[in-house]
């Protein structure tokens, strides 16, 4: 990708995750990035298709930033594998503070653009087949996921902290330890 695509893929994805998605019109992405409206249209077609370009590079992202905190343990069992990766969820969100963005463009676009529900959909598919490919059964995989999903919920609204604390309590409670 080259850099004036990044570049409004960068702002775009800042913007839409500060004020959502249909608060944000072309004219401020184009502002912010500091290109013309013909250089965002020739790079991505339109807003819809840099919607599901910004969702695909957020979930590459996401999926490197658990895979490095994974890496920087030594080898664990599911229960310290849940663990990590919900601890560099609750880091991740620490930095993201405003939800799952993915969710957000599901909540905006349902019933408008099949394509971006298809995203959403997809992204978290691919999260569940993330957890399996760390050895997870799939009712594993569900259950880690009903927490990493619920905790992002529940820091829209509570101390991250108090989350991060009840998170791994809920894993220990569902690795029996």
């Amino acid at each position: 990708m080259d850099s004036k695509s990044q570049n409004i893929l960068d702002n775009a994805e800042t913007l839409f995750y500060q004020h959502g998605f249909h608060a944000v019109g072309i004219k401020k992405i184009v502002s912010q990035a500091k290109v013309s409206i013909m250089t965002l249209y020739n790079h991505f077609g339109s807003k819809e298709n840099l919607i599901i370009q910004i969702l695909d590079q957020r979930e590459i992202r996401y999926i490197e930033y658990l895979k490095n905190a994974l890496n920087d343990e030594r080898q664990q069992s599911k229960y310290e594998t849940a663990c990590t990766i919900a601890l560099a969820n609750t880091n991740w969100l620490k930095k993201n503070s405003q939800g799952c963005l993915f969710l957000r463009a599901k909540e905006e676009y349902d019933q408008v653009n099949p394509d971006i529900i298809n995203r959403v959909d997809l992204h978290k598919r691919n999260m569940l087949s993330f957890y399996k490919q760390l050895g997870f059964s799939e009712q594993e995989a569900i259950r880690l996921a009903i927490q990493i999903e619920g905790a992002t919920a529940l820091v829209e609204t509570t101390e991250i902290e108090t989350v991060e604390k009840e998170l791994v309590e809920t894993l220990n409670l569902l690795f029996n330890k």
